[in-house]
């Protein structure tokens, strides 16, 4: 009997391409949400230390052009915070639909290896019927040819 043969093999072999496309883009986007963590972290620490340095040089004493620009360089970096989260916001809810698309990959290529489970066992059982019925009438014929017929 001839080889068994998963007629959708190409279909499944290219959605698993997918799938794994797929899950390398989440991985990127998760390091890039890693990215941009990392740097909201680093203009809080450089927010923190520039209030602490305006504040020493309050104590110590000022000139009103030094504070201007010292409240002006923290209103910068605070809009920059705000537009970090922004957008770690907007890169969690790309994460979010990503993950979906996996999970929906990931679904479609176990349907398809179901199939192919069912197809191979469905195969196997047919095969071996056969393999039965030719063991079955070799044995018959060997039976009718020692009794002379």
């Amino acid at each position: 009997m001839k080889k068994f043969s998963f007629s959708l093999q190409k279909l499944l072999s290219y959605k698993e391409q997918l799938f794994d496309t797929e899950l390398t883009v989440l991985g990127d986007m998760r390091a890039a949400l890693t990215r941009m963590q990392q740097e909201l972290e680093d203009l809080y620490g450089e927010h923190k230390t520039r209030s602490l340095d305006f504040r020493e040089k309050l104590a110590r004493g000022t000139t009103a052009q030094d504070i201007g620009l010292h409240k002006m360089y923290l209103r910068i970096v605070e809009n920059s915070i705000e537009q970090k989260l922004a957008q770690i916001a907007l890169q969690q809810q790309a994460i979010e639909k990503q993950v979906d698309k996996v999970r929906e990959a990931k679904l479609e290529i176990s349907t398809m290896e179901k199939l192919r489970e069912h197809k191979l066992e469905e195969y196997n059982y047919l095969d071996n019927k056969a393999a039965e019925q030719f063991i079955e009438e070799f044995v018959s014929y060997g039976r009718a040819a020692a009794r002379g017929v």
